[in-house]
């Protein structure tokens, strides 16, 4: 089964690794049946990889959720 990767583990990687991850889950996504728990955790997976992508090109919105 594949697993759910979280915002907090993909917090501080870089942009090069999300990027890879979502190469690399996406083209697992191609592979996986529709309504299968693994499809459920590849399609959660990419939207986290998304916004910490989003997180990263956007630095001063990330300092003002912190106050």
């Amino acid at each position: 089964m594949i697993t759910l990767l979280t915002m907090q583990e993909l917090h501080g990687l870089t942009a090069q690794e999300l990027g890879e991850l979502h190469q690399l889950f996406s083209m697992l996504l191609i592979e996986t049946e529709p309504d299968t728990p693994d499809r459920r955790n590849i399609l959660a997976t990419l939207e986290n990889i998304e916004r910490a992508m989003g997180h990263q090109a956007r630095p001063a919105a990330r300092s003002r959720c912190k106050l």
